[in-house]
């Protein structure tokens, strides 16, 4: 006659639900750890990128002034009337600035190869060699760069070397320090004529930006208000004009004009 241990098996079943029931309580446990725990990187939540409204209404010339020319930037192969050059030193052809025309304006983009935005001063020039007293403005949009300018009377096939006046301004969410400054660069040397602390522009909305020289008097305006003004006892006589700005990207620009004053 075959006996049987109860109290074994009884023991041996109630140490299996006892294990099965600890495994699902643990499971359930680190389930709900998972899912309260916070990601170890909390990335920034940016806005959408605001729509590109349409270009500003620019101010007609004067009656006078004649046009020496205008741009505005509606066939990409008219690039080919542009220089585009660094406006200090470059050690790789990789640090070269790039511009394109695209969906009708005029865009940084950057630098050559890998596309890496940089801090580097560039211009896009076009124009005479003979032009003297004129008045160029451009209208702009600016993204995320934060620099925008106008560069004039530039001469010379060396950048490191050339001569010009330029005109720069950041943005007003900048924190740093003059946000204005009007400078001639003769021989690459840099003279300040004008400094200002405020105010800068506003980003993601078209701005005009215009300056004017007639003999060494430089008056900048930027959408119709004069911001700054100086006279240069030695002016420097003639040259092309053009847009500055870094090679940091995010910057468009549109309605290019030259006007003789």
């Amino acid at each position: 006659m075959r006996h049987y241990r109860t109290p074994t098996v009884i023991s041996a079943v109630v140490a299996l639900l006892l294990v099965t029931a600890a495994g699902l309580a643990f499971w359930q446990a680190s389930r709900s750890n998972a899912q309260d725990q916070q990601p170890v990187l909390a990335y920034p939540q940016f806005p959408p990128t605001p729509t590109i409204g349409p270009n500003p209404t620019t101010a007609p010339a004067p009656q006078s002034a004649a046009p020496l020319m205008a741009a505005s930037f509606d066939d990409p192969a008219r690039i080919s009337e542009w220089t585009f050059v660094p406006m200090e030193p470059i050690a790789l052809a990789e640090q070269q600035p790039v511009w394109a025309i695209e969906d009708g304006r005029l865009a940084q983009r950057f630098t050559a190869a890998a596309g890496n935005p940089s801090i580097l001063e560039t211009a896009a020039l076009s124009g005479a060699a003979d032009w003297s007293d004129y008045r160029v403005q451009v209208s702009f949009y600016d993204l995320y760069n934060g620099t925008a300018g106008l560069v004039a009377r530039y001469s010379g096939d060396d950048p490191l070397t050339a001569s010009y006046y330029r005109y720069r301004m950041l943005k007003q969410a900048y924190p740093a320090t003059p946000r204005q400054v009007l400078e001639k660069v003769e021989q690459g040397v840099v003279t300040t004529l004008v400094e200002i602390k405020e105010p800068g522009f506003r980003e993601r909305q078209w701005h005009v930006l215009a300056m004017s020289i007639v003999g060494g008097t430089i008056t900048v305006t930027l959408d119709g208000v004069i911001v700054a003004e100086a006279v240069d006892a030695a002016p420097l006589s003639a040259g092309r004009a053009g847009i500055y700005t870094r090679a940091m990207g995010g910057i468009l620009f549109d309605d290019f004009s030259v006007t003789a004053w």
